[in-house]
């Protein structure tokens, strides 16, 4: 699993990282990360890279209340290997947890398992350009199309 980028946003107390890959086919028309969609762009999360991206959610620990995986797609990739980073990230943060990705929730649970319960929430749902809205509006989060929903742990799965 490689990582392309992190970056903080103000408006979302968010730490976002994003990895590569994306197996969707056709790919989301008008994704709003293309470049994202190879599997050999960016860094290998290894042990280093890992402990990196979690000292630098520790550095700034007071500015950031979630955590985002975005990707590329976050579930395309060796689950295993995603997992296992999800944990890492979990560890020692009372940090929210957030998933994206175009799957469907039972979809989601079907690939995350009992790992699902890791993530406080879950957006699901391909971009679709037909369907976008400038007002959708979930869990404080401006959503791209009608069809993407939010999910949240302990109400919702």
């Amino acid at each position: 699993m490689n990582l392309i980028a992190t970056q903080y946003t103000l408006q979302y107390h968010s730490f976002e990282i994003y990895v590569s890959g994306c197996k969707a086919d056709p790919h989301c028309e008008g994704c709003h990360n293309s470049q994202s969609w190879s599997f050999d762009v960016g860094e290998f999360i290894d042990d280093k890279v890992c402990e990196k991206i979690t000292d630098e959610i520790a550095d700034f620990s007071e500015l950031i209340d979630n955590i985002w995986l975005l990707g590329g797609e976050p579930l395309d990739q060796n689950l295993s290997e995603f997992i296992t980073f999800c944990i890492e990230l979990k560890q020692d943060t009372e940090k929210k947890l957030w998933l994206f990705t175009r799957y469907e929730l039972p979809e989601v649970k079907d690939k995350l398992k009992e790992y699902i319960k890791l993530f406080n929430y879950i957006k699901c749902g391909k971009y679709i350009p037909e369907l976008s809205a400038k007002d959708y509006i979930q869990q404080g989060i401006q959503l791209a199309t009608t069809n993407q929903k939010i999910y949240q742990l302990g109400k919702d799965y």
